[in-house]
């Protein structure tokens, strides 16, 4: 018998359908890769977070966002626009140390 998913901890706040469903994609077990970079800077926004600017030359794909007194540092994904598993795990403990998440 195939072990049960755990369910995602409920979001702190009230999100749309959209939102909700990147949510659980983050908290899923294990992580999925198959999340759109937009989806998750979507859900930041959502909850408050806002992307930190650095308008230094050498930033390139880094990006920082910044939820709830919490820094976030990601790789923004390329070629492709979609999350690898590592980096889902690395964004769901950002939501979890921003206090996003129990």
């Amino acid at each position: 018998m195939a072990p049960t998913a755990e369910p995602s901890p409920p979001p702190p706040v009230k999100l749309n359908s959209a939102r909700l469903r990147t949510w659980r994609a983050l908290f899923a077990n294990p992580p999925r890769s198959d999340i759109a970079w937009d989806e998750v800077t979507a859900l930041v926004r959502a909850l408050g977070g806002r992307e930190i600017h650095h308008h230094q030359k050498t930033t390139g794909s880094r990006v920082r966002f910044l939820l709830g007194g919490v820094k976030g540092f990601f790789h923004r994904p390329h070629p492709e626009n979609v999350l690898g598993k590592l980096c889902a795990a690395d964004v769901r403990e950002f939501l979890v140390r921003a206090g996003a998440a129990a």
